[in-house]
């Protein structure tokens, strides 16, 4: 195999180890979990109503949204957070969506104090008041702050404020606005948290909208001039952890899939996934089952629904409908019962009439339905369907069917083997589609939640289910 790193591919940040907070806004619709990525990550309380909500991104995917009644993040106290002093660089810098006019604060780090004005317990906060745009700080003459012009209602902006350890500068969408400002910041006479989302006192201005990507840059000032803001979310690796084709510690497989989600994902994995995706690929190949899995996906793990449909082997699959939001990072990917499913691209007849095998590995579990019919997860083909006298029980875990005679097939759920009699037939011509039948007169579907699914020659059952088991099990451990 060629393996080929592309220009592309996982980009790094030189400074990452100067990221002080990188919130990607990155999860399930309605999560509160909010996890900090940068290169010491933070805890993050998600207050009121802020969660992660996939109806606005800057990016395609999700953010962190705001109602604007009493919601706000907060992350506690650290020299990370005491930006500017003795003339040490630092660059803010984040996307916000207003969803109406009002007065907001974007992001800030104060003492309780009860008003904005010349207070003397906060230290800096981003704010949009009377229509504008401000960054203000504390300073030795007191109150200190950069204006802008307004921002659109319900448009994507790009804030960033920089400081260089004398001059601080305010672009929004990349173009410098305001005056610059030759003014030292001193710390607040209070430590306080720091806040997204609200000035968290008596007069909180808290924000209604979405925030995405949020970064902390403490000791550089990323930016001195006009600039083309980020097209894509910032880094969350540094150059000494991107995996590249000289890193020999994976397996040969792993690595090119792990090259090849990454790509999609436009960020790196965390290392414990790539632990448990390197650790299936190696155990696979020592159990001889690896070379019988034809076309396959891991349908969790990766960072976007892109890089889960990236193929661990053969052909890339089609998607149907799936969108980002039916997609979990640690669960996989649910149908709806309905018109959404994933065409394998494989032909039932691409394998042999007596040497195959269908799996899927069910994080969640397949929900109870009238029928069997109702709960189909591969496409109805002669080599792979069962009577309701054999049926499969599709359940939480591994199921599976292999044939490896003419005259038999085995089934596998709940760690179990069963062999049923059942003579084979040649198969079709289509393709295997997941989560649907494709037979056209009664495309009946699943809303499964699938997490791994396997097409391919015959093999050892129980070998592929404790391999798909420790993977899903490494991926839920890995990511928060």
């Amino acid at each position: 195999m060629t393996l080929k790193l592309l220009s592309s591919y996982a980009p790094v940040d030189e400074e990452f180890d100067k990221v002080s907070l990188l919130l990607h806004g990155d999860g399930a619709n309605g999560s509160t979990t909010i996890v900090d990525s940068s290169s010491s990550p933070k805890a993050v309380t998600a207050v009121g109503d802020a969660q992660i909500s996939t109806a606005q991104s800057k990016f395609g995917g999700s953010s962190i949204a705001f109602d604007g009644t009493g919601d706000y993040l907060s992350t506690p106290n650290s020299t990370a957070f005491q930006l500017g002093l003795s003339g040490d660089p630092f660059t803010v810098e984040f996307w916000f969506y207003l969803n109406s006019s009002g007065n907001y604060v974007l992001f800030s780090k104060n003492g309780g104090d009860s008003s904005w004005a010349l207070n003397t317990g906060y230290q800096y906060a981003a704010l949009v008041f009377g229509g504008i745009i401000y960054w203000q700080w504390r300073s030795n003459s007191g109150l200190t702050q950069i204006t802008s012009t307004s921002p659109v209602i319900q448009q994507w902006h790009h804030f960033a404020l920089s400081y260089d350890g004398s001059i601080t500068r305010l672009f929004v969408n990349g173009v410098s606005v305001g005056t610059p400002v030759s003014s030292n910041y001193v710390a607040p006479t209070s430590a306080n948290n720091v806040y997204v989302g609200s000035g968290a006192n008596a007069d909180p201005l808290h924000f209604d909208g979405y925030i995405d990507d949020l970064r902390i840059t403490k000791g550089v000032a990323r930016y001195t001039s006009n600039f083309t803001p980020p097209a894509a979310p910032f880094p969350d690796l540094s150059p000494s952890g991107r995996v590249t084709i000289e890193d020999n510690s994976l397996d040969v497989d792993a690595r090119q899939y792990i090259i090849n989600v990454e790509e999609q994902d436009g960020q790196p994995l965390e290392s414990g996934v790539r632990t448990g995706i390197n650790d299936f690929v190696v155990g696979c190949k020592a159990d001889g089952i690896w070379n019988a899995i034809k076309a396959s996906c891991i349908l969790a793990g990766a960072r976007t629904l892109a890089g889960a449909l990236v193929p661990l082997t053969g052909g890339a699959p089609t998607n149907n409908n799936f969108v980002a939001g039916d997609y979990n990072r640690k669960t996989g990917l649910t149908g709806n019962g309905s018109d959404k499913h994933i065409d394998s691209e494989r032909a039932n007849n691409a394998d042999p009439q007596n040497s195959n095998h269908n799996a899927v590995f069910s994080t969640l579990g397949i929900p109870a339905m009238g029928s069997l019919t109702n709960n189909l997860i591969f496409s109805n083909n002669q080599r792979s369907r069962v009577t309701s006298s054999q049926a499969l029980n599709l359940q939480v875990g591994f199921s599976a069917i292999n044939r490896n005679a003419s005259a038999a097939f085995q089934s596998r759920t709940g760690e179990n083997t069963q062999t049923f009699n059942s003579t084979s037939a040649t198969p079709d011509t289509s393709n295997v589609t997941i989560f649907r039948r494709n037979n056209p007169a009664s495309p009946l579907a699943s809303n499964a939640t699938i997490s791994f699914y396997s097409i391919g020659e015959s093999l050892d059952l129980a070998l592929l289910d404790t391999r798909v088991g420790n993977l899903m099990t490494a991926i839920g451990a890995a990511i928060p």
